[in-house]
């Protein structure tokens, strides 16, 4: 198996479940590289989402498609490509001010239209001064980072028919509150809702 068959695999059902697994374990913390393997599950969540022109991620793998080593930190985790902006994720098992300052991996200039994400495990358990960091760069440098987190995904990807426009819309509607809410606390409740609205897909 080559790497773009071993990309296309991921969309299945087998390997979503497999993937869903694998982040309990990280949760139990019954993986010993916790951040490492957390970096390849979203990774692989991003491939399960598919609609992308391009994607490209930077942690190593083996010849067998595990990991080996996280994406190096001049690096972002993933950048995927679509077709009127690029995403660029991040992966943070433990998402406090100091560990996901992510920004040097957004272009100040780009010709196509750049967003950051970071992947965290649960939004509602984040350090408020992760929020503020956040609206702060948006309001001053123009670089704009969001939060989601991984049990989102998984969500949508119940219903994979659906699972990317449901995506297109929470980035959408997360992007417009990030812009044009002034408090970092409110911006905080909207999206925390949002996530939590997604969350209760069947």
């Amino acid at each position: 198996m080559n790497e773009i068959e071993w990309i296309k695999k991921q969309k299945t059902i087998k390997e979503i479940n497999e993937n869903n697994n694998l982040l309990k374990k990280i949760f139990a913390r019954n993986i010993h590289e916790s951040a490492l393997y957390f970096e390849y599950v979203v990774d692989r969540l991003f491939m399960a989402l598919g609609n992308f022109k391009e994607i490209e991620y930077f942690m190593r793998l083996n010849e067998d498609f595990l990991p080996e080593r996280v994406a190096p930190g001049r690096k972002a985790d993933c950048i995927i490509s679509y077709d009127d902006f690029d995403l660029v994720v991040e992966a943070t098992l433990r998402p406090v001010s100091g560990s996901a300052d992510h920004f040097n991996h957004l272009e100040s200039k780009s010709e196509k239209k750049q967003l950051g994400l970071n992947i965290i495990p649960d939004i509602t358990k984040t350090d408020n001064q992760l929020w503020n960091l956040y609206k702060v760069y948006c309001n001053n440098e123009q670089k704009l980072f969001m939060l989601c987190d991984t049990d989102f995904i998984f969500k949508l990807l119940k219903d994979q028919a659906t699972a990317f426009l449901k995506f297109q819309e929470f980035l959408r509607e997360s992007e417009r509150i990030w812009r044009e809410e002034i408090d970092w606390r409110i911006i905080q409740k909207k999206i925390i809702k949002l996530v939590d609205r997604r969350n209760n897909i069947k």
